[in-house]
């Protein structure tokens, strides 16, 4: 089945769908979950998710950084749908929509583990590893 990514509005079924995966992949794992304060700060971001049919697979969140530049955050796929090309995809179509923008430049802290994911999609490693919810991550940036 083909895969499609959408937008997601804030608050939405969708967006709750979401959270749960990235709850299930990036915070329980760790002992973490979200706070209310957290969720709600995401209202003004720009949500985008994978689907799989109805099935929400993956999902990235997308921030406002500067003026030429959106900050990639909580990305996670579904651990049933690794190796399957999904990232790369929905990765692709958050550099399209930064480029909507007129966006210049995508940021993130990757995690450690996954920043050869990154640097296979041209992301490049800034400055030192860094401790963020309890685990090593690195800066890394694309010029799109």
């Amino acid at each position: 089945m083909a895969v499609t990514i959408r937008h997601i509005a804030h608050a939405s079924h969708d967006y709750a769908m979401a959270v749960n995966l990235r709850r299930a992949v990036l915070r329980t794992p760790l002992g973490l979950d979200f706070t209310s304060a957290q969720l709600a700060a995401e209202a003004t971001d720009t949500h985008l998710a994978a689907f799989e049919g109805e099935d929400l697979v993956a999902t990235v969140v997308l921030s406002p950084y500067d003026e030429t530049t959106l900050k990639l955050r909580q990305m996670a796929v579904d651990d049933s749908q690794r190796g399957a090309g999904i990232g790369r995809h929905l990765l692709a179509a958050a550099e399209a929509f930064a480029g909507t923008q007129g966006k210049s430049r995508i940021t993130l802290a990757a995690r450690v583990t996954a920043q050869a994911f990154y640097a296979a999609n041209d992301y490049v490693a800034e400055g030192e590893v860094f401790e963020e919810v309890t685990i090593p991550h690195i800066t890394m940036s694309k010029t799109l």
